[in-house]
């Protein structure tokens, strides 16, 4: 069983007692549970389905080669341009990012990817950065944050190094 599962699973039930403890009506909280399980699965079926047929388009090989172990430091650069032109939100991110892991992708070029896509989301920048905040401002927050995507995946692959390598020296 999935961690994850097993925490918001968990987390339910804590908020579910802590509901009937303070005795609230169960109407809002159902009705709003339907809702929100309305918006919710039709994106991520579609999401899943979209996931599906990135993961036809694209080889295997082709994101191994370019994202996997072997492609090193040189992966972190793609990975984040991967994460800056996904169009969407983090049901189709994410789904992305684990299609990228099944096919090979190294830890460090998703975290690069997940990062780059949570900073920089071309079309947020376009869609309200840019209109709403101004080009002063998405310059300003380019250049400060900019660099972020780059430094967590290569903190993930520094500290991946040195786990690979701890077991090494305990045997000298």
């Amino acid at each position: 069983m999935n961690v994850g599962l097993v925490i918001l699973t968990a987390l339910l039930f804590g908020l579910v007692l802590v509901a009937i403890r303070r005795s609230e009506d169960p109407g809002p909280i159902i009705q709003r549970a339907i809702e929100q399980f309305a918006v919710l699965v039709p994106r991520m079926v579609c999401a899943l389905i979209a996931a599906g047929f990135i993961a036809q388009l694209i080889p295997k090989e082709t994101i191994a080669g370019f994202l996997g172990e072997d492609a090193g430091l040189a992966a972190l650069p793609i990975a984040a341009a991967a994460g800056l032109i996904v169009p969407a939100g983090p049901v189709i991110a994410f789904a992305i990012a684990a299609v990228f892991a099944r096919a090979g992708a190294s830890t460090p070029a998703l975290i690069t990817f997940i990062s780059a896509w949570s900073i920089f989301a071309a079309h947020r920048m376009l869609i309200y950065e840019l209109p709403l905040l101004g080009l002063s401002f998405l310059r300003l927050r380019l250049l400060s944050a900019g660099v972020v995507p780059f430094l967590a995946g290569l903190l993930a692959y520094l500290v991946g190094l040195a786990v690979s390598v701890a077991p090494q020296l305990t045997t000298l």
